[in-house]
């Protein structure tokens, strides 16, 4: 019996190669995560970025839970809780820094910098899950951090200081992408793991939210909710995307997420970005790309020599 989900979808793309559908599923995801920033940047100026990242976390618990009574799935789990707890302090870093970074730079640098996540991905693997670090993916992470040089601009631009803190982030995703893996080598159901966030970060970003509180207007509680909406349903669109193709064959068009960000930039605030964005996220691109495949590659060899 089919599904809504997988008639919805077989209705969509039918009669495509699954390759292409997975692309079509992926540049969806980014283009969609680019106007998830884009929405962002625009709220952010009504409201305090710790406030609407709350919202967010807040919103997208309240859109789980008929998910969880439906599948009697327990957000918070007892067992493992230490490394979910770390994963949901992790991705409240991660929160942070991408809703302030958001407030004071301009959406396509933040996200160009958030490209720098699997750079750092890497290493944090080889620091706490014992993978190697072979040389040439050495070189890439260097060649990757380059180009965020350039994207925070020569001479350190207008923003400052503030360019680090989307840098911050990207290191603070890697770490909620390794504890994530960590606790599915631990046998943790990727349902818990994915709705344990919300239930976890909401708490803990409402103690700063606090502090900075302003009653939101309409206006913005539907701007929060939309952003809400559309990450999740970019996440979803990235779910299918994994399940048709391979990371490393659909990492190319991460640049997707870039143009899609530039143009809610440009519609919403005005802001175009300078060729130091353009030429820094290609270089952290190519370097992210590189390493994903090389990753792939040697995971194929390793499987034929068994």
């Amino acid at each position: 019996m089919t599904t809504p989900d997988q008639a919805s979808r077989s209705t969509a793309t039918a009669g495509l190669p699954a390759p292409i559908r997975a692309a079509l599923w992926y540049v969806g995801a980014l283009s969609l995560w680019g106007a998830s920033a884009g929405m962002v940047r625009y709220a952010t100026l009504e409201l305090p970025a710790i406030e609407l990242g709350f919202l967010r976390a807040l919103f997208g618990a309240v859109l789980m839970v008929p998910w969880l009574i439906r599948g009697r799935i327990f957000p918070l789990p007892r067992r493992h809780f230490g490394t979910y707890l770390l994963r949901g302090v992790v991705e409240v870093i991660a929160i942070a820094t991408w809703f302030l970074s958001l407030a004071v730079l301009q959406a396509a640098d933040v996200v160009a910098l958030g490209f720098t996540m699997p750079l750092f991905a890497t290493l944090l693997a080889a620091l706490f899950l014992g993978e190697r670090l072979r040389l040439r993916r050495a070189a890439a992470i260097l060649v990757g951090l380059l180009g965020a040089l350039l994207v925070m601009k020569p001479g350190g631009g207008d923003a400052g200081w503030w360019a680090v803190v989307p840098v911050v982030g990207a290191v603070a995703v890697a770490g909620s992408r390794i504890t994530g893996r960590v606790l599915a080598r631990q046998g943790e159901p990727m349902v818990t793991v994915i709705a344990s966030l919300g239930f976890i970060t909401a708490p803990l970003l409402l103690v700063p939210a606090l502090f900075v509180w302003q009653w939101p207007s309409l206006s913005v509680l539907l701007m929060a909710l939309a952003i809400t909406v559309v990450s999740l349903a970019g996440h979803v669109l990235m779910i299918w995307a994994l399940r048709l193709g391979e990371a490393s064959a659909l990492v190319p068009y991460e640049f997707t997420q870039l143009l899609a960000t530039v143009a809610f930039g440009v519609i919403m605030m005005g802001e175009w970005p300078d060729h130091w964005t353009w030429i820094g996220s290609a270089v952290i691109l190519c370097a992210g790309i590189y390493i994903v495949r090389r990753e792939a590659a040697l995971a194929k060899a390793g499987a034929v020599q068994r």
